[in-house]
């Protein structure tokens, strides 16, 4: 599958809370004290709620990163609120600086499997496998020792700017590395490790600026609720197999459908057949394939897949006539697309042997196969006055294009 850059696309949100919280941590003179009381609670409280969430949803990195985040401005609040010309606050910046960048990296990487259980360890142990580092060493070495490791991340190299330029290099690849994930990936856990990452660096580069801390972690834990929400929403609406909206919001999106609407009904010709011969692992991958195509259909339709080899493309507010040229854009895309097959017995078992088969002439010449789809397509008129009529119309259009040879459209 081609990667794109459509994935930071999830990050625009983030961005616009970052800066609402910058445009707010400049009114905070304006705030009432009692309030300014609660601000400083809020984080945790939102903390707890991403800590809750991610209970019930089973999500071991939100839980995590909760747990990272709300321990860093716990520190904060308990051990930088003097000036950082001291020794040990100055150090606990330090170690905060160097270690929740990699701390968000690692829990970007990692992949989801589950808070409790045995794989929900590692995430979990991050937390306190940091705070102990930095409590050991804090304890262990001589102040002479903490002082010279201070000096090697000097605070303030430039007017306004606390973050030292070595740790301020940490996140930058930090944060480098998470958006490399996130487009691979295309997932809001992602964007919102990304953002959190963006939150924590903008905090200790302006550390100087009162309340800055409870503005930009209330940020984070904003960030963590609402990808959270969105990502177990995605897990409950879209497909795993082709990352298009599945069945589910297929029908959640026809009972709000307007005045004028088409809908398409698609299939893969002679699927079963190419299943039984290649096997299921390759029609996975001619699925994956269709899907990415059908889900690049331009005049505003929306893809879905609608069960098995079957996918539905609902254009509202469209008549179908101007409908037609999209989905025989798509069509054709998909049937000129040449898929490549290996032979899982003679697949190379290292990375090394497997460079070597790469350059070897008769690896060049891999053999292709294609697939071509068939397409029934109906619209809301006033004979069809229903999402269920129109659906059952387009499904019947396609009936006909099977009929008519399959690899055409059919109304």
């Amino acid at each position: 599958m081609a990667l794109t850059l459509k994935p930071l696309l999830r990050l625009t949100l983030p961005l616009l809370m970052l800066a609402l919280s910058f445009y707010l941590s400049g009114k905070t003179a304006l705030i009432n004290n009692n309030y300014l009381e609660l601000l400083g609670l809020l984080p945790y409280a939102l903390f707890v709620i991403v800590l809750a969430l991610a209970h019930y949803f089973n999500r071991s990195r939100f839980f995590s990163a909760a747990l990272l985040l709300a321990t860093a401005y716990w520190l904060i609040q308990g051990q930088l609120q003097t000036s950082l010309a001291e020794l040990y606050p100055l150090y606990f910046y330090t170690a905060l600086s160097l270690l929740l960048p990699p701390g968000l990296l690692f829990l970007t990487i990692l992949p989801e499997r589950g808070l409790w259980n045995i794989h929900g360890l590692l995430p979990l142990s991050i937390t306190p496998l940091l705070m102990i580092a930095a409590y050991i060493a804090s304890q262990h070495y001589s102040e002479q020792q903490l002082l010279a490791f201070t000096d090697l991340f000097t605070i303030k190299p430039y007017e306004a700017y606390v973050l030292s330029v070595y740790a301020s290099l940490g996140f930058l690849l930090s944060l480098l590395l998470g958006l490399v994930m996130l487009v691979i990936r295309n997932n809001e856990a992602e964007a919102a490790f990304c953002a959190c990452i963006m939150f924590c660096f903008a905090t200790l580069v302006g550390f100087d600026q009162p309340f800055i801390s409870s503005i930009l972690f209330s940020a984070c834990g904003l960030t963590l609720v609402i990808g959270l929400l969105r990502s177990s929403f995605e897990m409950a609406y879209r497909d795993d197999l082709t990352g298009l909206f599945g069945r589910r919001a297929f029908n959640e999106k026809l009972r709000g459908l307007g005045r004028q609407y088409s809908i398409a009904m698609m299939d893969v010709d002679h699927f079963k057949k190419f299943n039984d011969t290649h096997g299921h692992d390759v029609g996975d991958d001619v699925l994956r394939i269709v899907a990415n195509r059908i889900a690049e259909v331009t005049g505003g339709g929306i893809p879905y897949r609608y069960g098995g080899e079957e996918f539905c493309v609902i254009f509202p507010g469209k008549k179908l006539k101007p409908c037609v040229p999209h989905l025989e854009a798509a069509r054709e895309a998909i049937g000129n697309y040449s898929i490549n097959l290996r032979d899982k017995n003679t697949r190379p078992k290292n990375a090394k042997e497997g460079a070597t088969q790469r350059q070897s002439k008769k690896d060049r010449k891999k053999k292709t196969v294609s697939v071509t789809i068939s397409i029934g397509v109906a619209e809301k008129d006033d004979t069809l006055t229903t999402p269920k009529q129109v659906l059952k119309a387009a499904d019947k259009a396609l009936y006909k294009a099977k009929k008519n040879g399959r690899n055409c459209l059919a109304r």
